[in-house]
């Protein structure tokens, strides 16, 4: 088992990751929405309005973490499969579009400009 921490009013504070492949993106019928619509209209529009710019840099499909028999692994596939715009970051490197990269336990992950910590239960 294994999941993902954020640290935004916009976000649960963490996310447990339950499926073999987890969509995580802008767009709310992926797995992880970013923002978790729920929270992010139960805050005052003048705080929704603060975090509009970095929201729009995270695409509607933006990432997918899939399970595999050797660990978690993470890629980069944006809304139309040729990689997002503003990237997927693993400790700060971007991640080459469509390329799995595994992730290790306390990995800092950036979807665009959100950042979350990936640990493994």
């Amino acid at each position: 088992m294994a999941k993902l921490l954020f640290e935004y009013p916009f976000m649960r504070k963490e996310y447990e990751l339950t499926k073999e492949i987890t969509y995580i993106g802008r767009q709310n019928t992926n797995d992880i929405s970013i923002p978790n619509y729920e929270y992010f209209k139960s805050l005052p529009t003048s705080t929704q309005r603060l975090y509009l710019d970095n929201l729009t840099k995270v695409s509607r499909i933006h990432a997918r973490i899939t399970k595999k028999a050797d660990g978690w692994y993470i890629e980069d596939i944006g809304t139309t499969g040729m990689g997002s715009q503003y990237g997927t970051y693993v400790n700060m490197a971007r991640l080459e579009v469509k390329k799995p990269y595994k992730l290790m336990d306390n990995d800092e992950i950036r979807f665009g400009p959100i950042k979350c910590i990936f640990k493994e239960l």
